[in-house]
């Protein structure tokens, strides 16, 4: 039996086009990893060095109960927290206290 080559054409543009989610998905956690990573290790000090850093993701204020780590943490007066959403899809959580500085950075992907 001879398969004719625009099925095997067909075949693997399929094949291809039913791997994107997976490739999406592992490509956006591998990013939020690597991001988290290096958000730990720059210890930025304000929100505008963690937007300076961060790469391909939109944000948005929360609150806290929403936060996937920061759920049972307690905020002070004045204090905020921010969700980066990596690829618009995976969480890194940062806590701000009222003048805009880093209190804790939460990987909410995991």
């Amino acid at each position: 039996m001879r398969i004719k080559r625009k099925w095997l054409i067909r075949v693997g543009v399929l094949g291809l086009v039913a791997l994107l989610p997976v490739l999406y998905s592992a490509a956006s956690y591998a990013l939020a990893t690597h991001q988290y990573e290096n958000l730990v290790a720059k210890k930025p000090t304000s929100k505008s060095e963690v937007d300076g850093l961060l790469l391909l993701c939109s944000a948005k204020k929360i609150d806290i109960t929403n936060s996937l780590w920061g759920k049972d943490t307690a905020l002070e007066p004045g204090d905020s927290c921010w969700q980066y959403n990596i690829l618009w899809r995976d969480p890194i959580d940062v806590v701000y206290d009222s003048e805009g500085k880093v209190k804790n950075i939460l990987p909410s992907f995991e």
